[in-house]
């Protein structure tokens, strides 16, 4: 109750910030390390193994700085237990003839792996510097975790199996056709009942631009289980008791003893997200704004659509290869600084163009060049770097062979508000 509780307050905080963001992009994103549960074990410990997750997550965009990611994630988790050699487990059981007796398993070399598989959905906020090149990010919020085909592998280098009957006042050692007895190099299979769970979420690292509207993303993470995600299952013993002989006992497992703990899920590690189309929403915003003839959003008050037409006024340079900026572009640029510095909240974007000719074509490098002396032009005006994103251009324009001079403004500089 307590558990579902927590899942509808996350999903309804999130769904309400949901309705007011922008659909920004899709991320791609492998999460590899530690992945398992943790718990405390008497008499053993146990640790987390190498596991992994593939997580397929949209973005929305709530600002500049601001994300919000959901999706879906998929995961294997692995969990090894071990015992201390000599340490004897008992529980009461009744054998075939219907006497209770005290029931003892001492073994040597015992271990469990358990596995399980996830699907979870997070919801997670990220915050992320802004530039075209490296950022810094954060991610932080809740995912919730759904597991299944839950498989346990057990294995003990030796089982010694014994009975003591209280109302005869005798130990049964070696009676091997009753269940009594000694076992050598057991192996046998197990399964564990999960619920669902939910976990804190946690991820940082550094982003790198490798293509308008793709970025990669290189960082550690950390899912921390806040609720049980064990059945309550305690009742059964760590080996059950088989009246027709020791061949025929299964393991009942270290997670079904009796006065269990709490067992929650826990993983960490290193995180690789490929995220698309963090530029594609940008066009469908703009066509938003110019069929409503209003502006965006950012500005601190109302203005007019002549105001975007201005800052988006292409920057032309008129040779080919040109790089240092014209002086007739100067004056332009001093009023799409001044712009800027009158709206705070806007930010641009720069994408530099290249041209071909029928003798030339230019150099992909050529438009990025064009787009960061722009950038340095408005920066030196008093812009803030952090409000103008680069996007390079690396396919030249089409050239019009019937209007050669026309394709001298393929060579340009494209402003555009995001």
């Amino acid at each position: 109750m307590k558990m579902s509780r927590i899942t509808i307050s996350i999903v309804i905080c999130f769904a309400t910030i949901l309705t007011q963001a922008e659909a920004q992009g899709l991320n791609i994103e492998l999460n590899g390390g530690l992945q398992g549960t943790r718990y405390q074990l008497q008499n053993g410990q146990s640790k987390l193994l190498p596991g992994g997750s593939l997580n397929l997550t949209y973005s929305f965009r709530l600002g500049n700085s601001w994300d919000l990611l959901s999706g879906i994630t998929g995961g294997v988790y692995r969990t090894q237990a071990t015992l201390q050699d000599g340490v004897v487990f008992t529980s009461v059981q009744v054998d075939d003839i219907g006497s209770a007796f005290l029931y003892s398993v001492k073994t040597a070399g015992y271990q469990e792996t358990q596995r399980f598989f996830a699907a979870g959905i997070p919801l997670l906020l990220q915050y992320h510097t802004t530039g075209a090149g490296v950022q810094w990010y954060f991610d932080g919020g809740g995912k919730v975790f759904a597991p299944f085909n839950s498989s346990i592998q057990v294995s003990a280098k030796q089982l010694t199996l014994s009975g003591y009957y209280p109302d005869y006042n005798i130990e049964v050692t070696n009676l091997p056709q009753h269940g009594f007895g000694t076992i050598n190099g057991w192996k046998t299979t197990a399964t564990g009942k999960l619920r669902p769970t939910v976990a804190l979420s946690a991820a940082t690292g550094v982003s790198f631009g490798l293509s308008p509207g793709t970025r990669l993303y290189a960082g550690l993470y950390v899912d921390y289980g806040l609720t049980n995600i064990k059945e309550k299952t305690d009742s059964m013993p760590l080996v059950t008791y088989s009246p027709t002989g020791i061949t025929g006992v299964q393991a009942g497992s270290v997670l079904n003893r009796p006065n269990g703990g709490q067992v929650s899920l826990l993983s960490l590690g290193l995180q690789l997200r490929l995220s698309f189309g963090s530029a594609s929403a940008r066009p469908k915003a703009a066509a938003r704004r110019n069929a409503k003839k209003e502006p965006a959003q950012p500005l601190d008050s109302a203005a007019s659509v002549d105001l975007y037409e201005v800052i988006e006024r292409s920057v032309v340079f008129g040779l080919p290869d040109e790089t240092t900026l014209p002086e007739i572009q100067k004056e332009h640029l001093d009023e799409v600084a001044d712009l800027l510095k009158q709206y705070p909240r806007v930010r641009i974007s720069l994408t530099g163009h290249i041209c071909n000719s029928e003798t030339k074509a230019e150099n992909k490098k050529v438009g990025s060049a064009r787009a960061r002396v722009v950038a340095r032009y408005l920066q030196s005006k008093g812009v803030s770097s952090g409000r103008i994103d680069i996007n390079p251009n690396v396919v030249s324009d089409e050239f019009k062979p019937d209007d050669p001079p026309s394709n001298y403004r393929n060579r340009r500089v494209v402003i555009a508000v995001e």
